[in-house]
């Protein structure tokens, strides 16, 4: 089928209009280059949007919150895979990435007594300091300033698929990026953009887990296989964040977020279906260690029949001190959370009198495109740039979290990396010389022309449902090495019926050739997570082997697994060696955070007077006085 083809000229193109995307095409706009952003939904509607809206931002309540403690935080947390040149990126630039935020119009709630933004009151799970700042409408204050960032000024295209980076391979180097192809659905054309620079922040892959997921449809793997494809390295894939507690049913709900392990209180504790406590100190733990608690209960035959366990948050409410308190807490720091809750299980599930039934769903990937701290991609020696011009931040690029994600963090990661993808991207472009090079561009787009006259076969929409049960099923929360058999043998029978699938010849809004595209890039990101999840024979974080034991943070050594396109079109694995962090700067960590679970354990086991009131003094201490009238005003206004 022939379809038209317009050409246009950019300094840099940004793939994905979400956190990462927009805090990008504003940064290298600013920095003076030319910008086109191609967003496959309407610009401020991704992830951000539907976020509960919590940023993480140092020495927001204390000074003793030093960019080396926050760095720290975030490698311990990822069991060393993070990379130290990034995590100093993150910390170092959370504060200025806020106020960017603030300057695109977000409002935090604010603390007016010293005229500061507010700082939720516990840390959230994983973080060693109170550093969470919240947003009374959530997500949708920040969606709506990212979307203020880019209109202004910058051009963009919405209902737009980007399709390829298009690079010139050089034998004696790098390659380099010309530009890249797009299919604007919206009005039934290719658009091919010759460009030196190209940021990917096109968002992560939980779509590929669908319905399992709390995230928005858009997230079908697009980064990494667009990296991939353009000869950059992968890291980390075997590294899916799974939220622990997402909703079981009823069937309109599931996968949404009925909680973090903060949300569990002092008190909370994850039950089996017999009602046996499977983990305790559930607020002081990581997303990894919850989910990998409810999983392996699951396997062990003690989980319910919708394959989960109960989240029990009744002891945090049934003391009368600390029990408004606690229920402040909740109606403030995720409002958006609770009024879910109410609408899918009652008020008594939104009183917490009674256990909720959840299990994992897929949030974020954490593995990404291998890059250094100002996100150029990155070969074996750190030094060894695979192709010149591209960029990645946001979801798109590995580094930052390796097998944990801190709560609250990736709005602040969006918006850090973003700016500083953007600034790259935009240097480079006034420096890069002209290569038109319109055949490399033709060849490309033929391929995909070709696909838009495919007779007979499968709609390309089954077989996306077809990956998504085998995803959940063999790469999901829980891995087996007979299961990642079973799943690549999948994924090859499901490549060969999509080359034949039936995909109608029409250009404009091809619903049928959208889900090929998506469906092809799902099976690209989704045969790199079964490679990195073979490679990693023992459980890691957020990486759970069954089959296989447990890697020691404490003597093992760490590495990232790396993913990358061989010479074949096959896949290469190798290892990157990362540094572990110093026994003495490890040993306190893991001292310090026995201690607070202890103190919880201990907690539990007080007599009920005595536990109220160490609790009330301990909310009273960040949170003022809480009166029972206030405590029924907040829920009555989520109820409304």
């Amino acid at each position: 089928m022939t379809i038209e083809t317009e050409w246009r000229d950019y300094d840099v193109i940004v793939v994905g209009s979400g956190g990462a995307g927009s805090a990008a095409a504003h940064a290298a706009s600013e920095a003076g280059a030319k910008v086109l952003v191609v967003s496959k939904d309407p610009i401020g509607c991704s992830d951000t949007k539907i976020a509960e809206g919590i940023v993480t931002v140092r020495a927001s309540a204390g000074e003793d919150d030093t960019e080396e403690v926050l760095a720290e935080n975030l490698r311990i947390a990822g069991s060393d895979l993070p990379t130290e040149d990034i995590t100093a990126a993150f910390a170092q630039d959370t504060q200025d990435a806020y106020e960017w935020y603030r300057r695109q119009g977000v409002r935090p709630d604010m603390d007016h007594k010293e005229d500061k933004p507010a700082v939720l009151p516990i840390a959230l799970g994983g973080h060693t300091k109170r550093r969470s700042i919240g947003h009374q409408n959530g997500g949708l204050a920040l969606g709506h300033a990212l979307w203020n960032a880019v209109v202004q000024g910058i051009d963009y295209l919405e209902d737009a698929w980007f399709l390829d980076v298009v690079t010139e391979e050089n034998d004696d180097g790098p390659d380099e990026v010309l530009g890249g192809l797009i299919y604007d659905a919206a009005r039934g054309v290719f658009v091919a953009v010759r460009a030196p620079s190209v940021v990917i922040a096109s968002g992560g892959l939980s779509t590929m887990y669908f319905p399992k997921t709390d995230t928005m449809r858009g997230n079908t793997g697009d980064s990494y296989a667009l990296a991939l494809r353009a000869g950059a390295d992968l890291v980390d894939m075997e590294q899916i964040q799974f939220l622990p507690f997402c909703m079981t049913y009823p069937p309109a709900y599931e996968g949404l977020l009925a909680g973090e392990p903060v949300t569990a209180g002092y008190l909370g504790v994850l039950r089996d279906k017999d009602g046996k406590v499977i983990l305790d100190s559930v607020m002081l733990r990581t997303r990894a260690e919850c989910s990998a608690a409810i999983v392996r209960a699951v396997e062990a035959g003690r989980g319910t029949e919708r394959d989960g366990c109960y989240l029990d948050l009744t002891g945090n409410v049934d003391l009368p001190k600390s029990g408004p308190y606690f229920e402040k807490f909740l109606h403030t720091a995720v409002s958006g959370v609770m009024a879910t809750v109410r609408q899918a299980w009652g008020k008594n599930a939104a009183q917490c009198k009674e256990m909720w039934e959840v299990r994992p769903g897929a949030h974020y990937a954490m593995g990404g495109m291998r890059v250094n701290s100002d996100c150029v991609a990155i070969g074996d020696d750190g030094a060894d740039v695979p192709v010149r011009g591209l960029y990645a931040a946001g979801q798109a690029m590995g580094g930052v979290f390796g097998s944990n994600r801190l709560g609250s963090t990736s709005l602040s990661e969006g918006a850090i990396f973003g700016a500083r993808a953007g600034r790259g991207a935009a240097a480079r472009a006034k420096t890069a010389r002209t290569k038109p090079q319109e055949d490399r561009f033709e060849k490309r787009l033929a391929r995909y022309a070709d696909a838009l006259s495919h007779d007979g076969g499968d709609a390309p929409a089954l077989l996306v449902k077809e990956l998504q049960a085998a995803c959940w099923n063999f790469i999901g929360p829980a891995r087996t090495e007979d299961g990642l058999d079973t799943f690549d043998a999948a994924v090859a029978q499901l490549r060969d019926r999509a080359s034949k699938a039936a995909i109608p010849a029409d250009a404009l809004w091809n619903q049928s050739f959208i889900e090929y595209l998506e469906l092809m890039n799902m099976l690209d990101t989704a045969q790199a997570v079964s490679l990195a999840a073979r490679d990693r024979d023992h459980s890691l974080g957020a990486h759970v082997r069954l089959d296989g034991g447990q890697t020691s943070t404490l003597f093992g050594q760490p590495h990232s697994v790396v993913v990358r396109r061989d010479s074949a079109g096959g896949y290469a694995v190798s290892h990157a060696a990362r540094p572990k962090t110093p026994l003495k700067r490890l040993l306190p960590h893991m001292i310090a955070d026995a201690k607070r679970k202890l103190s919880l354990k201990t907690l539990r086991m007080m007599p009920a007077g005595m536990r109220d009131n160490i609790i009330e003094d301990r909310y009273r201490s960040v949170m003022g006085e809480v009166s029972r009238e206030d405590v029924d005003a907040k829920t009555e206004a989520a109820a409304a």
